[in-house]
């Protein structure tokens, strides 16, 4: 029945259940009515939650499809994760490329080839995908990095990224008598520019191999991570600079002077080196009343660092430095000394790599699309690249020494 409205009058005249009666309805009405205000209000809303089901509907179906055909067996993985991440937050970008059967990424890395179930041997004779099963440890065996905690790393969105040094110019403080004029000082800075490198690799997949072979993408993208980091961490320590490659901290090295050291110490072992270097670094500042460099870091090659160091040996027999048998360094006074294979036989290190800058400016990411004609071929790439800025500032380049053990040790015995 339709609701009506009463008049004044019509109210007064009213009995007490009638009035109760009316004022019950028209508590009623007034709620149906602003529903309705609600509803009509709520109407494209509405709408766009229905499109966004349908929008999000099909992403799931996508994303079922490429969870099929790029299988993840390995868990825990942070690359994985990285990858998965990925996936499910470009569901829009990837379906668009599968829709095109073609995308553009391109980098060549040496072990040219599709990634294919062939690529799956068994010296026994066994059929290559019969029960292949990943038999740990999965991820190619690649050397660790050590240069992430020791540079100084920072963040950055600038492509060429300005560092300013201040230093000294003339005058200095002085003490003074009462009413005697105070000393005037100067100082000056330069600004200098630094540009970012690029470090990348792809690997190209068969989906039929990632899905017949356990952990195979697994393995891929951590393969694509250890190469990308061991790759950034050598150009850090030995680029030549020549773009696109950065300038390591090996160039940026400068030779040993003994100074005050000279023909000092008789009969010098490794240590004696190393600290000669040390020593060097601290004592040789740009200016008057500079800060001191504190190195961090020394490398010498794998086949000095056994001679020297793990098969040293005091009067009694007994190792000098156990931990270099026990963890394949040394670590004396702050200074981490490691064997490192870049590094030549006789040559060495030393540093203060808080001194070298590395930036985020595009952090490592994980890319995955077609080329060509990967889509009708089942195929697809997933490629892993970084941009960052590697350099030391000009003043703080004393902060290096790469030179001949034997130069040093020579340099530093006495007569």
């Amino acid at each position: 029945m339709e609701f009506k409205y009463k008049s004044s009058a019509d109210i007064a005249a009213m009995s007490d259940d009638e009035r109760n009666k009316y004022a019950e309805d028209l508590r009623d009405h007034a709620a149906k009515e602003n529903q309705k205000a609600i509803e009509k209000a709520l109407e494209p809303l509405n709408k766009e939650i229905s499109t966004l089901k349908v929008s999000l509907s099909e992403a799931t179906e996508l994303g079922k499809e490429l969870q099929d055909k790029l299988d993840t067996s390995a868990k825990g993985d942070t690359v994985e994760q990285v990858v998965s991440k990925f996936i499910t937050d470009n569901f829009a970008t990837i379906k668009t490329l599968k829709s095109r059967g073609t995308g553009l990424i391109e980098f060549e890395i040496k072990a040219v080839g599709t990634m294919t179930t062939e690529s799956a041997t068994n010296p026994d004779g066994i059929p290559v995908l019969v029960g292949v099963q990943m038999a740990p440890p999965t991820r190619v065996n690649l050397r660790t990095t050590i240069t992430d905690g020791l540079v100084t790393n920072f963040n950055t969105n600038l492509a060429a990224y300005p560092y300013t040094e201040s230093v000294p110019k003339e005058g200095q403080a002085q003490f003074v008598a009462e009413g005697a004029p105070k000393s005037q000082i100067d100082f000056k800075i330069e600004t200098r520019y630094a540009e970012p490198v690029k470090v990348a690799a792809w690997i190209h997949l068969t989906e039929e191999s990632v899905k017949d072979i356990p952990g195979l993408q697994s393995i891929a993208t951590g393969y694509l991570k250890d190469m990308h980091d061991l790759r950034k961490q050598r150009g850090i320590l030995f680029g030549d600079g020549i773009s696109p490659n950065p300038k390591g901290a090996t160039l940026y090295g400068r030779t040993f002077v003994a100074g005050a050291m000279a023909n000092r110490v008789r009969f010098p072992n490794i240590m004696d080196v190393v600290n000669a270097a040390i020593t060097d670094i601290y004592v040789t500042p740009n200016y008057e009343d500079e800060m001191p460099y504190q190195p961090s870091l020394a490398m010498i090659n794998p086949i000095d660092f056994f001679v020297d160091f793990v098969a040293a040996k005091d009067e009694r027999g007994l190792p000098l430095y156990p931990t270099a048998s026990l963890f394949n360094r040394v670590t004396i006074g702050g200074v981490t000394i490691i064997p490192e294979l870049d590094i030549p036989a006789g040559k060495i290190f030393v540093g203060d790599m808080s001194k070298y800058f590395v930036s985020n400016y595009v952090g490592y990411v994980v890319k995955i699309g077609w080329i060509n004609d990967d889509f009708i071929k089942n195929q697809f790439v997933i490629l892993g690249e970084s941009r960052f800025h590697a350099f030391v500032k000009k003043l703080d380049q004393n902060a290096f020494i790469y030179d001949d053990i034997e130069t040093i040790r020579t340099a530093i015995t006495a007569a």
